[in-house]
């Protein structure tokens, strides 16, 4: 099998490339009726290295970003080339129809902006209505809490008015016990006489006593 020759450049080191070789084999390929989208990374390493005496060595990532940007050149140079061969009144009448098809465009997207911007106010007045009920319906249950809290307090203090006259009922009920029980003590000497005079085993002995005092017999005294 033979050996493969890498050329050199002199120096002992690979043979390498420039920008220049890489747009050089592009024009040619495009020459030759290949298209552009089919000049790619791997059809100009291959020219470069069997026709060039390139080091197969060569990077393939710095190769193909460079044909890249090799596509874009080729490509600008070929739209002005189109635009240079169109005439003067060719171009203004494209460029007034871009003009004229530009203001419809942009009369679109200001109807739809005014629709959007109707819609929105309209979004933002039901929040806004939205808002205020909320705001309505927090007021009210404020009212409602600040006059519950006034029934509390009326209902507390009627609480401890009762409370208070509760206790003086109380009081007046234990002195008033205090004074029935007093008075029932007062009168047990009387309840004990009258009974005694009642008895009508002394009933004689208070009578034979009366009459010694006065004088006169037990009849005459109304003792019975």
């Amino acid at each position: 099998m033979a050996q493969k020759t890498v050329k050199t450049n002199g120096t002992g080191r690979p043979k390498s490339y420039s920008p220049e070789l890489v747009h050089e084999i592009i024009a040619r390929s495009l020459e030759a009726g290949i298209p552009l989208t089919e000049i790619d990374a791997d059809l100009v390493k291959e020219q470069l290295c069997k026709k060039h005496g390139v080091s197969d060595t060569i990077r393939q990532e710095s190769l193909a970003k460079l044909v890249d940007a090799m596509h874009a050149e080729f490509i600008e140079k070929e739209r002005k080339t189109l635009l240079a061969g169109l005439s003067g009144s060719i171009v203004a009448s494209v460029e007034e129809a871009v003009a004229i098809a530009g203001r419809e465009l942009l009369l679109i997207v200001a109807r739809q902006n005014a629709a959007c911007m109707i819609a929105a106010d309209t979004e933002c007045e039901e929040l806004r209505k939205d808002k205020r009920n909320a705001n309505w319906r927090i007021a009210e249950l404020e009212a409602a809490l600040m006059a519950q809290e006034d029934a509390n307090r009326e209902l507390e203090q009627v609480r401890e008015a009762a409370a208070t006259q509760i206790a003086d009922i109380s009081k007046n009920l234990k002195s008033a016990q205090a004074e029935l029980e007093q008075v029932r003590r007062d009168d047990g000497p009387v309840e004990r006489l009258l009974t005694e005079l009642r008895n009508p085993a002394v009933r004689e002995d208070i009578r034979a006593a009366l009459a010694e005092i006065t004088g006169t017999n037990g009849s005459e005294l109304g003792v019975s």
